[in-house]
């Protein structure tokens, strides 16, 4: 049921904001708009309101804005298609742009909430090759491969992207800035994520994601690890530290599921460590400044994506669709609030970054339309273009329910 209601009340916030950002732009450029929908499918509640109806639908995912002229040839003072090309280009980026705010504003809330963590050194583990290059708690880390680092994720990011081996970071100690080379750490994981009881970690995991190790193998949800290697495991450090002492090419792990052991023999992955932590800070400045990080480095993470799609370097297989959603949002929720407004935040991010590519049906498409008219002088015609959208948006529907069903699939591990 938590799931249900969280996933109803992110969906329909986003697609809110996203369709209020259209709705505001076109009553600023004066385009007169019949219905302002949340959801989708027969109404249930509406009410009318100096020429705009304000419609609940039945399914609360997606939702409208239905403007005068904007599908069909209207010509009007108050229509979509008599305005200039720049206003229709603010009317139909606007909702895009309003899910980027959106995101921004959430990672807002939760960093004025919780916090951020700065660039001062909170921990360092006395074993890590950190601590052999010389840095110490209370440094300040100044840059990281000359990358200027203010908050956490400005050094996090830089330090474990995958093309380096070894990282330059300038730190600042009693006032004077040093310099040093730092190899990376490598550590062994199988995929698997403990589950919080009363804020403490457990030996109860789940997997990371589908393409994990542990998913692979056959770990679900809710498996209780009892030993590594045949060695009894009681805590979650006993488990890390078991899978990273590991020796050989397999690890042999033993869970209990429904009061029954069962072993899987996983090939571990090996993943960048970093063996240090930053202080928490709660000001205002690290707060504005860690948000608009996150809203922009999900925008580039986005880009990243859709090319490693396109060069074959990631497959379907790493695609989610709702199903998979809905089952991030129950996750988050039972987390805590703040893991639920992340998530949202990343939600919205895709949404906008989804709806500026140049697909027919979404606004990315219609955009480049617009640019196209601006380009040659003259709009293409309204039921040419109609067709155009209609045909992208059957291939979407098509591609949504490929998604569906690999998300079915997995959920069900067939």
């Amino acid at each position: 049921m938590l799931t249900v209601i969280s996933s109803i009340l992110v969906f329909s916030a986003i697609v809110l904001v996203h369709e209020f950002g259209h709705y505001k732009a076109a009553k600023s450029a004066g385009i007169k708009v019949y219905e302002f929908a949340v959801g989708m499918g027969p109404t249930i509640l509406k009410k009318e309101k100096n020429g705009t109806i304000y419609s609940i639908r039945a399914v609360p995912i997606g939702g409208f804005v239905q403007m005068e002229g904007e599908e069909e040839d209207v010509r009007t003072a108050t229509s979509f298609s008599t305005k200039s090309v720049w206003q229709r280009f603010k009317v139909i980026a606007a909702g895009p742009v309003m899910n980027f705010v959106l995101a921004l504003a959430l990672f807002l809330i939760v960093a004025f909430s919780f916090g951020v963590y700065g660039n001062k050194i909170d921990y360092i583990d006395e074993n890590s090759n950190e601590y052999a290059a010389g840095l110490r708690t209370g440094d300040e880390i100044v840059s990281v491969n000359n990358d200027k680092s203010y908050i956490w994720e400005d050094i996090y990011y830089e330090i474990t992207d995958p093309d380096n081996s070894y990282y330059t970071v300038e730190y600042k100690r009693d006032g004077v800035l040093n310099e040093t080379r730092v190899n990376n750490n490598y550590r062994k994981i199988v995929g698997v994520t403990s589950k919080l009881v009363n804020g403490e970690t457990t030996t109860t995991v789940s997997p990371t994601d589908v393409t994990s190790p542990a998913y692979v193998a056959g770990i679900k949800d809710g498996d209780k690890i009892i030993a590594i290697n045949d060695t009894s495991v009681n805590t979650w450090d006993e488990v890390i530290s078991g899978i990273e002492s590991a020796d050989g090419h397999q690890v042999k792990v033993t869970v209990e599921r429904n009061g029954k052991n069962i072993d899987f023999y996983i090939v571990p992955q090996t993943q960048i460590s970093v063996k240090f932590s930053t202080q928490l800070e709660r000001s205002f400045g690290s707060a504005i400044s860690s948000s608009a990080y996150k809203t922009v480095y999900y925008i580039k993470l986005m880009f990243k994506t859709i090319v490693q799609l396109v060069t074959g370097k990631l497959g379907s297989d790493a695609l989610g669709g709702p199903v998979m959603v809905i089952s991030m949002v129950g996750e988050a929720a039972e987390s805590g609030f703040l893991s639920l407004l992340n998530l949202a935040a990343f939600i919205s991010i895709n949404l906008g970054f989804m709806n500026l590519l140049p697909i027919p049906a979404l606004d990315g498409s219609k955009l480049v339309f617009l640019m196209v008219e601006g380009i040659r002088g003259k709009s293409i015609p309204v039921e040419k273009e109609g067709y155009i959208h209609f045909i992208g948006f059957v291939v979407l529907i098509g591609f949504m329910i490929f998604i569906t069903y690999k998300d079915i699939l997995r959920l069900f591990r067939i």
